[in-house]
């Protein structure tokens, strides 16, 4: 009996993890319901940005999105769940923050010049970090996780 406890709680575990999953690993050839999409083009300091994934639509549609260098997925633990309302800072290589987003996520897409750059990210008072290289070639993505 012991044993079909334990089937029965990873089934729950799996089952309430999966629709996460799922939204880490989207369809992209999916139709893509536009009035579900509130994406907005933003610029802050010279530097064009924009930011969202709430709801498969509006992920997918972001995903579909071109023109930005950098991609930053903010997630939480280990199954890599969606995190929203983080405050995300790039920096450049000297340290100095080119751009500040205040309840970003869970994906935010940059337009940088080619460079090196930090990405910090803070959520539920913690911070998590991650050097980036942006060759102007492809999108480089950073996956800040809070684990």
């Amino acid at each position: 009996m012991r044993n079909h406890h334990y089937a029965l709680g990873a089934t729950l575990l799996l089952a309430l993890a999966f629709p996460w999953t799922l939204a880490a690993a989207a369809d992209l050839n999916a139709p893509i319901d536009m009035q579900a999409v509130q994406l907005q083009p933003q610029e802050q300091n010279g530097i064009r940005y924009v930011q969202g994934g709430i709801g498969q639509d509006e992920a997918n549609a972001l995903r579909k999105t071109t023109g930005y260098d950098l991609h930053v997925e903010l997630s939480t633990g280990p199954e890599g769940k969606f995190q929203s309302g983080a405050t995300v800072d790039i920096q450049n290589a000297q340290g100095t923050s080119l751009l500040s987003v205040q309840d970003a996520g869970p994906l935010l897409y940059v337009q940088l010049p080619p460079g090196r750059y930090r990405v910090i990210g803070q959520a539920g008072g913690t911070t998590v970090q991650q050097q980036v290289t942006v060759s102007g070639k492809a999108p480089a993505t950073v996956n800040l996780n809070w684990r």
